[in-house]
C-alpha cells in the first residue's frame, strides 16, 4: 500500500514539474524565456 501512495504522489510531482516547466500559462518557464528572447531581439535589432 505504501509503494502505491509513493508511486501516485511521484506522478503527481511530475505532471506538476512538467506543467512549471513546460506548461500553458504566463508562469511556465518556456514562457517567460520566450518572453525574454523575444525582447532581446527587439532591443538588438533596433525594432521595438
Amino acid at each position: 500500500m505504501k509503494q502505491i501512495i509513493v508511486m501516485g504522489s511521484m506522478l503527481l510531482l511530475g505532471v506538476a514539474i512538467y506543467n512549471l516547466i513546460a506548461g500553458n500559462g504566463e508562469g511556465s518557464v518556456m514562457e517567460s524565456v520566450a518572453g525574454l528572447w523575444e525582447r532581446e531581439i527587439a532591443l538588438r535589432s533596433g525594432n521595438p
